[in-house]
């Protein structure tokens, strides 16, 4: 594996998945409003901006992150394929998850903890007195560690999509 080629892709995906969460907080906010921390979430469902429902369990929250879990998984084996030459199950599988890694650790200190820890544009309308919550640095540390622990089906498919592409 080419280290320069992997810390390449590393920030270019950082960068794209940083875009991605700019768009979703300044338009669609009510997208991500599971991944606020549990008081803003339920100031929002009190304020009927979300339908009044409670907070999904984790297994119906990961049926709906299924498909882009897989579509996720055929892009990351075609990009550490192509680029990173990828030609075994354990190759695919751990490059994949480095860079699931350095996404979700660039998620959770960069983007939660300083980003929107600290940013007025990341705070919800109904939501201002809500600064510990907003501050709340251990809740985006524990879901940074599901995220991660959330990776390894992924990239266990990755390396599994990575086999398939090598015996074709």
């Amino acid at each position: 594996m080419n280290m320069n080629v992997f810390l390449i892709e590393a920030l270019v995906v950082c960068i794209v998945f940083h875009f991605i969460i700019i768009l979703i907080v300044r338009y669609r906010p009510e997208l991500e409003i599971y991944s606020y921390p549990p008081q803003i979430t339920q100031r929002w469902i009190d304020l009927g901006k979300v339908p009044a429902k409670q907070v999904p369990p984790l297994s119906e929250r990961l049926r709906k992150k299924l498909p882009a879990a897989a579509v996720i998984a055929v892009l990351l084996g075609l990009l550490v394929y192509k680029l990173n030459g990828c030609r075994s199950f354990i190759s695919g599988f751990l490059v994949s998850y480095g860079l699931w890694t350095a996404v979700d650790w660039y998620d959770a200190l960069i983007i939660d903890c300083l980003w929107f820890c600290h940013s007025k544009m990341c705070i919800l309308p109904g939501t201002e007195d809500l600064t510990d919550a907003y501050h709340d640095y251990a809740f985006h540390i524990r879901e940074s560690c599901i995220g991660m622990a959330l990776g390894l089906p992924v990239c266990l498919l990755v390396g599994l999509a990575v086999q398939m592409i090598s015996m074709l």
